[in-house]
């Protein structure tokens, strides 16, 4: 749709909106059924608003079953242009909006909301790009937007997220997505056969959970994966038959620069540690209360309070015991003493590298 048309058209739309204000805040004052209106019924409402502001009826597509309500079609050009419509008895300007699956383009150049909010002194209503309305995602049954109008340029959901690709994806790219963007929200499903294997994963993808893994759960450093179980499942939707042989697959690893044998999750800290240190900044406070049990409010007592918990959970285990045997500095130690050599080692390193700005 040209610049010229499009402004046209939201010029009409705007019309529109005032429109149904006005006859919403009319119908209050008068008593004649606003607060008793039915989704159903408001659409009506702006279908007929449509029509009064000069749209003609063969250009208008309703459907209230499929993503957006309103498709504006020019007749001339082929052109299209979505409109979505909510209402909320509430005085909040949030709703619950479509099913991620729905595609926000369906062949249309742009998709605007119409929201009447029907809550408070006297009914209002608002008209405004879709997109920059979408301030997260939440799962019912399935993935879907949660809007709110008040939300101040910038600060939307997608923009916030780099996520405006998220418009154009399908299939399988769009649930690699979804997983990716809901990694860092709480615990929820949806059973429409999204699960994905983590054996069917990338590389990269892999490697994303190995560090999520890492940073929010650091009981992974003692073989308990209680947690991060669970959270693999019903926060990103992936299923893993062996959860142990992401962390500890490939056995006892020898670092050079420290002279030792770590495990497999040790060494894996140490290899992804700027990854890692980056997901611990981008925690939630949500998250670490959740899975550290406290709060660390900024970067500098994050680092520090994962390195203890770290520490903590550290578990050598009696095949690491017996790689290290062979190293010659430890001939004269005992086991404890050795293994309290090893940890203050490791620990000292992996301090360094993620103390690294």
């Amino acid at each position: 749709m040209s610049q010229e048309s499009l402004l046209a058209y939201i010029k009409k739309l705007y019309g529109v909106k005032d429109d149904i204000q006005k006859q919403l805040q009319d119908k209050k004052e008068t008593g004649t059924g606003a607060d008793k209106m039915s989704g159903t019924d408001f659409e009506k409402v702006v279908y007929d608003s449509l029509i009064e502001a000069g749209f003609e009826k063969d250009s208008i597509t309703h459907s209230a079953q499929k993503f957006p309500d309103f498709v504006l079609e020019d007749k001339e050009d082929g052109d299209k242009l979505g409109v979505e419509v909510k209402k909320t008895d509430s005085d909040k300007w949030e709703v619950i909006g479509g099913s991620i699956y729905e595609s926000l383009k369906n062949d249309i150049d742009d998709t605007y909301i119409i929201m009447a909010k029907m809550g408070g002194e006297k009914p209002e209503v608002r008209l405004r790009k879709y997109e920059e309305c979408i301030a997260g995602l939440k799962v019912t049954h399935s993935p879907r937007f949660y809007l709110n109008m008040d939300l101040e340029e910038g600060e939307d959901y997608l923009t916030k997220n780099d996520a405006k690709d998220l418009l154009e994806l399908s299939g399988d790219e769009l649930n690699r997505k979804i997983r990716k963007l809901l990694r860092t929200q709480k615990s929820t499903w949806w059973s429409e056969g999204e699960t994905v294997a983590f054996s069917d994963l990338t590389k990269e993808e892999k490697g994303l959970y190995l560090n999520d893994g890492i940073a929010l759960f650091p009981e992974v450093f003692k073989g308990d994966y209680r947690n991060f179980t669970p959270w693999l499942v019903y926060s990103c939707y992936v299923w893993c038959g062996n959860v142990r042989d992401i962390f500890s697959a490939g056995g006892n690893r020898f670092v050079d620069e420290l002279g030792i044998y770590v495990s497999a999750v040790m060494y894996r800290a140490l290899e992804n540690v700027l990854s890692i240190r980056q997901r611990i900044i981008d925690m939630t406070d949500e998250e670490m209360q959740k899975f550290w049990g406290k709060v660390a409010e900024n970067d500098t007592d994050r680092m520090s309070l994962w390195l203890s918990l770290v520490e903590e959970n550290i578990r050598f285990s009696f095949e690491l015991i017996q790689n290290n045997r062979k190293v010659s500095k430890f001939s004269n130690c005992d086991d404890a003493e050795m293994c309290l050599q090893i940890k203050n080692k490791y620990m000292h390193e992996l301090e360094k590298r993620i103390s690294m700005e």
